[in-house]
């Protein structure tokens, strides 16, 4: 899942994964394909991302993502002349990419200390900077004042708010498609707009799926909200046959 990439070593097993694998399961009912491995297919993380994960995650002295390096480089081995053989597993790269691209680069990454050169990583190459200064550089005195006032002009006009890079850039485009939130594919358009006329559904689903595991929506929590309401029983309403075996998730939870 998403924090094991991003924290590496530091993630931790927990219910957490299974939450975001039912939010992939849930956005895979409402667009009726599978998220990131139809609807995404053709998106892949950008040149300058992939090049700095790749020094976080394959780099031998990079501690901390010894697993995922374990992953990546399964099928990479030295043979006894020390040639290295075998190619490098490149799938995670597009896939975190696909799931920034779907739920977007949350607004409070000071929290995940433990993945915060991933965090560096991503932010330095998708969210473009702010330029050094937007002021019109000295001009010398001798020149004329409409040459003058002319340079100044081609020196504060037009100047972007960021400068983004070619990774942002591309970002931008994906996201304009396939971002969950605002996305024009007709598929996550359509999804969305699902999503959006059940009570709680949306919120449900961001839930599940938060890059922050401690976050993300429990189990029960997902039974307790509002998308799930329909499926409740009114006090008084019987709705199971003489042969029917109930089943408490309460009670399962408790013995456990």
């Amino acid at each position: 899942t998403a924090e094991f990439m991003i924290s590496g070593d530091a993630a931790k097993q927990g219910y957490g994964h299974d939450s975001f694998g039912l939010g992939l399961c849930m956005l895979h009912l409402f667009t009726g394909d599978a998220p990131y491995e139809e609807i995404l297919e053709n998106v892949t993380c950008p040149v300058a991302m992939k090049r700095k994960l790749k020094n976080i995650w394959e780099n031998q002295s990079s501690n901390g993502y010894d697993v995922i390096r374990c992953v990546i480089l399964a099928d990479v081995y030295e043979d006894e002349d020390g040639n290295v053989e075998g190619e490098p597993d490149e799938v995670l790269y597009d896939t975190l990419y696909r799931y920034l691209v779907l739920f977007g680069i949350p607004d409070k990454k000071s929290q995940y200390k433990e993945g915060a050169r991933v965090w560096r990583a991503i932010t330095s190459c998708l969210i473009g900077q702010a330029p050094k200064s937007t002021a019109a550089a000295p001009v010398p005195a001798r020149r004329s004042t409409r040459r003058n006032a002319a340079r100044a002009t081609a020196a504060t006009s037009d100047v972007p708010a960021t400068l983004a890079g070619p990774d942002a850039a591309q970002y931008e485009i994906d996201t304009s498609l396939f971002s969950l939130r605002t996305g024009t594919d007709p598929r996550i358009a359509e999804a969305r707009q699902k999503l959006e006329a059940m009570d709680g559904g949306m919120e449900l689903l961001l839930s599940l799926v938060s890059f922050d595991p401690s976050t993300r929506a429990t189990p029960l929590d997902a039974i307790n909200s509002n998308f799930f309401a329909p499926l409740r029983e009114e006090d008084g309403m019987d709705m199971y046959g003489p042969s029917d075996q109930i089943k408490s998730f309460m009670a399962m939870g408790y013995a456990s």
